[in-house]
């Protein structure tokens, strides 16, 4: 399968998926409920699953124009030397319900500990896939038994999530609506959902609704724009002012940031 220019490994390990592992010198993950399996050889992608190409297409975001993005990326300086760094590094198309549900998790976390709380919500209510391997459950399955989700180490996210569930299974969230909305309307309705503030928003619009634009700040981010663009104040100025300078692909910018800005690949060439 030819995705255009990819690199699985910046990919997939940036962040923006949770459910994505290496395995000897391919990546394992599930993706609508199907387990698959991909090695890179290099532009092509081999695959094992069920799962049709044109779908794999759809989540990877092969219909983005991907040097053109990185041309228009490349006009500011510092994010110019990432694209040359991390070429290949491109945003998914997640499930929005399974992407908003993760992102509510991801609240206050790490990512092993955001890894731990999805695979606990998947084991005990999304459907077995092989033995040890589940899907990511469909709303309906938390809505009629939210008590189960206490025993999923959650925290203070439980109540938020299971609450969410419901509103997504009672048709209360149109993600369709909200894909085909503005950027800002979207983010404005996502905000008045609770559980879900500024960033977790971001996330949802960038990582599932083609809101390429938006730009989630977290504490790596946030330093980033600080020192270099000198910048900073209340999360909506700074957004404000990485949309504006970033441009229609800053969602793009934000996540080859994030990833320079991990502490593995900061030496990395």
């Amino acid at each position: 399968m030819d995705l255009g220019p990819i690199n699985l490994e910046h990919t997939l390990s940036c962040g923006q998926a949770f459910r994505w592992r290496k395995v000897g010198e391919g990546w394992e993950g599930v993706v609508d409920g199907e387990k698959v399996r991909l090695w890179q050889k290099r532009r092509n992608i081999e695959t094992e699953t069920e799962l049709s190409n044109a779908r794999l297409e759809s989540y990877f975001r092969a219909d983005d124009d991907y040097e053109s993005i990185l041309k228009e990326m490349s006009r500011e300086r510092y994010v110019a030397t990432l694209v040359r760094r991390f070429h290949g590094l491109r945003l998914l198309r997640q499930d929005p319900w399974e992407c908003s549900a993760s992102y509510i998790l991801a609240t206050f976390s790490n990512i092993p500990r955001i890894k731990g709380m999805i695979e606990r919500i998947c084991m005990s209510y999304g459907q077995e896939i092989e033995p040890g391997l589940h899907s990511f459950p469909e709303p309906k399955a938390i809505a009629v038994n939210g008590d189960a989700a206490e025993t999923c180490g959650l925290g203070f996210r439980c109540r938020r999530f299971v609450e969410f569930s419901k509103r997504v299974d009672e048709g209360e969230v149109d993600f369709e609506a909200l894909r085909e909305a503005g950027y800002q309307e979207a983010h404005r309705s996502l905000v008045q959902l609770e559980g879900i503030g500024d960033k977790v928003a971001d996330c949802i619009a960038v990582f599932s609704l083609d809101h390429l634009e938006a730009f989630p700040i977290d504490v790596r981010i946030g330093r980033t724009i600080r020192e270099w663009y000198a910048v900073s104040g209340s999360y909506r100025k700074v957004s404000a002012f990485a949309r504006e300078h970033f441009g229609p692909y800053a969602g793009y910018a934000q996540e080859f940031i994030y990833y320079a800005t991990d502490r593995k690949n900061m030496n990395q060439d």
